[in-house]
């Protein structure tokens, strides 16, 4: 099947569909986010959400909540190999491994990507500014946001990606807390990180950006994702499929974009409806089977790439495409035209981008290959010059 030579390559073999799945719904919401954005405001004129359609509004508004779906995920991806060595006893993770890995499956890719950037950068903007440069060696080490204080002026979603990479440093270190035996008393001291953490973030909710778009805001996210893959590994089997999980999923992904993000509360809330949802991603019998559907999942695996580029895409797209909005159409009609003819050629271009440059540097083996071709000298033709 075309679809399976196009989902994502494992390190150890294992492909959870659902978790790709998951990382859809993740993905779709940043990308109908940003492409509620660039109509609302670049359009060359303001076209707001009419008020009759609030609910349309309030769930696209809040498609930056995919951002936080990714953390629980990541937390959850990193901790099962550690959750499996301290709660199963499995072979023990290599660190050297651990870095090395995420070195060679992510840093071509942004590498990649970021040159993309500045290209159609200099095309949209007719020329690139004197201190483009600089903004974009802080991008590339994943500086921007504490050198400048503010998102990347090269390529804003970046800033998650400056998150990621210091909950990648930090996660063997997290990881020790699969050490503590007692089930109740490890995942007891989770849950109150969690909690604690976002009660601990309130007061500062608001200020340095510096300091609310980095690990010290988000790092509930993540040892949410590590709560997971606690119940994953040791409790998983145990628990049966039900239409209750269903309920529970949609429950739990209907109040993820529904909770405002200007509310302090946000941090205590999210992480744990979004641990909840992934439980229910896979114990549900519904909501499963639509996660796990093959075109799906196989668009969730490509996440990383449409996080990359999508928003570049849409922008240099929307140049053009704008001349397609109707003044006399409503917001959601107008959204619905900006689908068609800018979203999905951007996600096509995404998709392009994934399976030339990211799906390659997924086989973990890659580095070794690539330099195996470029070393060993082709066998000669003994018959050749006869």
């Amino acid at each position: 099947m075309l679809l399976n030579r196009l989902r994502r390559i494992t390190t150890d073999g294992r492909w959870i569909p659902e978790i790709d799945g998951l990382r859809f719904v993740a993905i779709a919401s940043v990308f109908l986010f940003h492409l509620a954005a660039e109509l609302e405001v670049r359009s060359g004129r303001f076209i707001p959400i009419e008020s009759k359609f609030w609910i349309f509004e309030r769930f696209l508004g809040n498609g930056k909540s995919g951002v936080d779906v990714f953390f629980v995920i990541s937390g959850m991806i990193l901790a099962m190999p550690f959750a499996r060595q301290f709660l199963r006893g499995a072979s023990p993770v290599s660190l050297p491994k651990y870095y090395l890995r995420r070195l060679t499956r992510l840093e071509p890719p942004y590498i990649v990507s970021l040159a993309v950037v500045v290209l159609l950068t200099g095309i949209y903007r007719h020329g690139l500014g004197a201190d483009y440069g600089a903004h974009a060696l802080a991008t590339l080490f994943y500086q921007h946001t504490l050198i400048y204080g503010q998102m990347s002026s090269v390529n804003p979603v970046t800033w998650s990606l400056e998150v990621e990479i210091q909950f990648y440093l930090l996660a063997p270190l997290a990881m020790q807390l699969f050490r503590i035996r007692p089930t109740a008393l490890r995942r007891g001291l989770m849950i109150v990180a969690i909690i604690g953490m976002g009660f601990l973030q309130m007061p500062f909710t608001g200020s340095s950006f510096r300091l609310t778009a980095s690990i010290l805001f988000y790092m509930q996210y993540f040892l949410a994702g590590l709560l997971v893959a606690d119940f994953f590994v040791l409790d998983l089997e145990g628990i049966r499929s039900s239409a209750i999980w269903d309920i529970l999923g949609l429950v739990s992904l209907a109040a993820i974009f529904w909770v405002r993000h200007n509310d302090a509360r946000t941090h205590i809330v999210l992480p744990v409806l979004i641990g909840l949802l992934c439980i229910a991603a896979m114990r549900s019998v519904a909501l499963r089977r639509v996660l796990a559907y093959p075109a799906i999942a196989v668009t969730g695996g490509m996440c990383y790439s449409i996080y990359l580029l999508h928003f570049i895409f849409i922008a240099v797209l929307f140049k053009v495409t704008r001349g397609a909005i109707v003044p006399s159409f409503s917001f959601p009609a107008n959204y619905a035209i900006q689908l068609m003819v800018t979203g999905i050629p951007a996600a096509a271009m995404c998709i392009v981008f994934f399976l030339l440059v990211e799906r390659p540097c997924m086989d973990p083996n890659w580095p070794s290959k690539l330099w195996n071709r470029l070393t060993t000298r082709p066998a000669r033709d003994p018959d050749a010059g006869r």
